[in-house]
């Protein structure tokens, strides 16, 4: 990003280099091909050109800081350009002449024809109108990156928003869905009904600790999700059985907060819950070519209500914030199973 005194730096050093680039062409000019000698004449008087294009055209600079232009609609402001270029090269070769003109008034009448000042009005526009396109064109790309720049923060600042909304909307989820399995129990076997509250309690601690956290190394994660389904055995009891088939080098990648113990409650409610015998419940986690993945499967089918739930949407969102297109979630079906697997591509 350009600072103030950096973009007048760099204001003065092009305004200048243009302006002198004016008078070597124009001294190159006359010397190799209208008058074909070198005269010094030719540096003071195309000198004088440039003071005044440099006088002319910064108080015209001025002005327009002043006015604001930049905020107007873009045809306006390439009228302005054009209309502003055609003033100033007009004034410019005024002032041009004038020491000719005080010197001979009798040659003034040649240098106010028509001829005379557009010959002079068009010479003076290829250097003012450079000067002018690319002085706009400058302010023209640096307002529209400054407008990028603050879209790009307003969508982040959207973004943290919503993660934390949906951060928020995973606790009562959670509580809800665990205080079913325990409201189950009471009625079964009340000393694993109590042993379920402590587990309870650990993993509401863990929920609330994550709060300022967008992501979380996947160890603590699938430690909570332990504590979560040896809940559900106390639960179901030898009819839920669990698989970990989890390869220590994923252990210190980073996940959403309750991305897999939202996974692991799905597989139950959608699937154990609603088997008779006994399910056996997988939790994989692996690398691949590209980055690495976590899935869990359970027996049973998919259900449109599982589809649309708030937990599986609330993690593709939570992914795509904070992956973009480099994760993806899917849940699928297969041979009397269903999958829920995150992909996460490491750059």
């Amino acid at each position: 990003m350009t600072t103030p005194r950096t973009e007048t730096r760099l204001y003065w050093l092009l305004t200048l280099f243009g302006w002198l680039s004016m008078v070597g062409i124009e001294v190159t000019n006359y010397t190799f091909f209208i008058v074909q000698k070198f005269d010094w004449g030719f540096i003071f008087l195309f000198g004088y050109g440039a003071i005044l294009g440099l006088i002319v055209t910064h108080l015209f600079r001025f002005v327009i800081r002043k006015l604001n232009v930049f905020d107007w609609r873009p045809r306006n402001i390439w009228m302005l350009a054009f209309a502003s270029s055609l003033l100033m090269s007009v004034l410019i070769n005024l002032l041009f002449y004038l020491p000719n003109i005080i010197q001979d008034p009798a040659g003034a009448s040649e240098i106010f024809s028509f001829i005379g000042l557009l010959s002079g009005t068009i010479n003076w526009m290829r250097y003012v109108g450079v000067w002018v396109i690319l002085y706009f064109m400058y302010h023209i790309l640096e307002r529209a990156r400054k407008i990028e720049k603050e879209k790009l923060k307003s969508e982040t600042v959207a973004r943290i928003a919503e993660l934390e909304l949906l951060k928020t909307q995973l606790n009562p989820h959670f509580l809800f869905n665990a205080l079913n399995s325990i409201k189950a129990l009471v009625s079964i076997d009340q000393e694993k009904s109590k042993d379920a509250i402590v587990k309870l309690s650990e993993l509401l601690r863990f929920t609330l600790n994550y709060g300022n956290q967008s992501l979380i190394p996947f160890h603590d994660e699938i430690e909570e999700v332990k504590k979560y389904l040896a809940l559900e055995q106390i639960r179901f009891g030898n009819r839920l059985q669990v698989q970990y088939l989890i390869d220590d080098s994923t252990l210190h990648k980073l996940i959403p907060p309750a991305s897999i113990l939202t996974l692991a409650e799905n597989a139950i409610k959608h699937g154990v819950a609603k088997q008779s015998g006994e399910c056996v419940l997988k939790v994989n986690a692996n690398l691949k070519a590209s980055g690495w993945f976590i899935e869990i499967t359970n027996p049973g089918r998919i259900t449109m209500s599982e589809q649309l739930g708030l937990g599986l949407q609330n993690i593709k969102r939570r992914l795509h914030y904070l992956f973009g297109e480099r994760a993806s979630f899917q849940l699928s079906e297969n041979n009397g199973e269903v999958s829920g697997r995150i992909e996460i591509i490491e750059p």
